[in-house]
């Protein structure tokens, strides 16, 4: 072959061998922009979903805060309700306590006149008979006649004292069964405010919690494809989109947090269950002043927060009986005990007027035992009247 021929034939070659290596490196340029394009795709979409659910998250948190307040709403109106519950139960105990009294006054009338019954039919039957059957002289059968006159008319009196005792006690008795049955109604009502309020409560939480899982798991998606991205300007670009998605996020909860609704007092205006006091702090004991004030509660009544702060206690305690304690700050703690059960936790914070447990039902058998709700606030370690901080107004102090 001539030499002008294999000097062609060699560049030739050359050209193909460098066109080769120039397509391959081209392949694979792009290749790896298809990549970086797709890990840029996915964290993109999984950022968006992350701030999607942090969105979620703080409505729903701020929905929760919505019906925790409306919840104290409800809570204080349910006082009204609750004291009226109060006054049927201090009625029902008045009333057993004149039931009782008449059915004596039955048995006592009826064990008076039992002696005399024998006598009575006998008279009804053979007045004159029995008059004469004394085989007394004509001035002794009239001595006995008028004597039995006499009978005859405290016989009558004590019949009559009988009727009106039994009426007294059917009257009395069918009170009693209206009274009961007004108060397991009153508390049927109570208890199904309550049971919706909650449920509403516990839904919303359950929402918030599923948002904050699903922001997580995004969140770790985006992470993941991010670092499959290798690209400087890539990794760049997506740190700023991370921070901008965190402040709208940031932006959205702020922005829900400040449309909840007002915030509560501070303080509780009144006492923290709907009942009567019936021993005041300083009253004297057995053992001395006592310490606290102690409320006959509504049966089943709903024992609200004295005052805002942490549980810092919830639980059984000696004698007490199921006793809590809200650390209230500045040195005030407020302690409180007879609860039937417990509707927070220790470690929570409660807001002056939250619902914190429940006080036990009415006793059907022993309508003058209410439940006893006893509370008692320390200052620094020393006890201290409890009417400084939830006011004497409703404590009927």
């Amino acid at each position: 072959m001539p030499l002008a021929a294999r000097r062609r034939s060699a560049t030739a070659a050359l050209l193909a061998a460098i066109l080769a290596a120039g397509t391959a490196r081209a392949d694979q340029l792009g290749t790896a922009r298809n990549r970086l394009d797709q890990a840029n795709a996915a964290a993109q979409r999984h950022r968006a979903a992350a701030a999607a659910a942090a969105r979620a998250e703080a409505a729903a948190a701020a929905r929760r805060q919505g019906l925790l307040t409306q919840e104290i709403a409800a809570n204080a109106a349910l006082r009204a309700a609750e004291d009226k519950t109060a006054e049927i139960v201090s009625r029902l105990a008045d009333l057993a306590t004149k039931t009782e009294a008449a059915r004596a006054d039955i048995e006592a009338s009826s064990a008076a006149i039992a002696p005399l019954l024998p006598i009575i039919i006998r008279l009804a039957r053979r007045p004159a008979a029995t008059l004469i059957a004394a085989g007394s002289a004509p001035g002794k059968a009239a001595e006995g006649a008028l004597a039995m006159q006499g009978m005859t008319r405290q016989i009558a009196a004590r019949a009559r004292t009988l009727q009106a005792a039994q009426q007294r006690y059917t009257a009395l008795s069918l009170q009693l069964h209206d009274q009961k049955t007004r108060l397991v109604a009153a508390i049927a009502r109570q208890k199904a405010g309550d049971a919706a309020l909650q449920a509403a409560i516990a839904a919303t939480t359950a929402a918030e919690t599923r948002a904050g899982r699903r922001r997580y798991a995004e969140a770790r998606q985006a992470a993941k494809a991010a670092s499959q991205a290798h690209d400087l300007v890539g990794v760049i670009n997506r740190l700023k989109q991370a921070r901008a998605a965190a402040a709208q996020a940031a932006a959205a909860r702020a922005a829900a947090a400040r449309i909840s609704p007002s915030a509560p007092p501070k303080i509780l205006a009144n006492a923290p269950v709907a009942g009567r006091l019936i021993r005041a702090f300083a009253s004297a004991t057995a053992t001395g002043p006592a310490t606290g004030d102690t409320f006959a509660a509504s049966p089943g009544a709903v024992v609200s927060a004295p005052c805002g702060g942490g549980v810092v206690f919830a639980r059984p305690f000696a004698s007490y009986g199921k006793l809590m304690i809200i650390d209230c700050g500045a040195g005030y703690d407020f302690v409180m005990a007879g609860f039937e059960r417990f509707d927070v936790s220790v470690g929570q914070h409660v807001e002056p007027g939250q619902p914190v447990g429940r006080m036990p039902a009415f006793d059907a058998h022993n309508p003058g035992n209410q439940p006893r709700l006893y509370v008692e606030l320390r200052h620094d370690g020393k006890a201290v009247d409890p009417a400084e901080r939830i006011g004497a107004g409703t404590a009927n102090r």
